[in-house]
């Protein structure tokens, strides 16, 4: 079966789902035929042993949330979470109007960092005073760290 893998893209780890066929996490992704989500759009995962799933929640807008049923683990649930941590460089709880928001940094797909900000419950992030709160820490905490 074709994973579509890249060149010179690692496997970690393997197993296989009852709905998604084989699994790989390597380096970059978890992928399955026909589908790929990189660790850096993954804002949790969790494996429920007594269920044998795989939860990956995304990070907002960037896949939909996936529950995967599989049968032989093996190292896959600590490959996905040591990656999907190790994409983290830094992570930062903001207060703001309604709540709290997370600005998170992370290595991305192409090297770079990318940044991403997750809204707690109850925070609309299209309020434009929660959006000015974040663009300046995001500005400041990129100063701090000396990145673009």
């Amino acid at each position: 079966m074709d994973l579509g893998l890249r060149p010179r893209e690692r496997v970690l780890a393997a197993a296989r789902s009852t709905e998604d066929g084989w699994l790989a996490a390597t380096d970059h992704a978890l992928v399955a035929a026909g589908w790929r989500v990189e660790w850096s759009d993954v804002a949790h995962a969790q494996w429920l042993v007594d269920e044998s799933v795989l939860v990956l929640d995304p990070v907002p807008a960037t896949f939909p949330p996936r529950r995967l049923l599989i049968t032989q683990p093996g190292r896959l649930p600590e490959a996905v979470h040591e990656r999907v941590m190790a994409s983290i460089v830094v992570s930062r709880r903001v207060a703001v109007r309604g709540g709290f928001v997370r600005v998170v940094g992370r290595h991305g797909p192409s090297g770079g960092l990318v940044w991403q900000t997750v809204p707690g419950a109850g925070v609309d992030i299209g309020d434009p005073d929660v959006r000015r709160a974040v663009d300046g820490f995001l500005a400041s905490l990129r100063a701090e760290l000396g990145v673009a």
